[in-house]
């Protein structure tokens, strides 16, 4: 099968450098996948999930650095709430897998 039938991508900050909650993702029929952060920054990025797209819930802690971290996830929609303190930029990337 290929990847894009099995895997979802998503940016979930591409290049950000504000403060924001930025756009959620519907996440239905994936249960799996990672997070990998890149950029040069001073912030954090603070997960969140929800099952309606409307009240939204902090998922695992905030990411304060550069790495790829694992997760499993059982809601329906992620985003990624952005505190920008300083630095160049930030990027969010989500695979996530059926």
């Amino acid at each position: 099968m290929p990847f894009e039938a099995t895997h979802l991508k998503l940016l979930l900050i591409n290049a950000g450098a504000a403060t924001l909650a930025h756009a959620s993702y519907d996440l239905a029929d994936f249960s799996y996948g990672s997070v990998q952060v890149t950029g040069t920054f001073v912030a954090s990025v603070q997960l969140q999930v929800s099952n309606d797209n409307v009240v939204w819930a902090n998922f695992g802690a905030a990411i304060i650095a550069v790495g790829f971290t694992e997760l499993n996830f059982y809601a329906r929609y992620i985003r990624a709430n952005l505190t920008w303190t300083g630095g160049t930029s930030i990027t969010v990337t989500l695979v996530a897998k059926r």
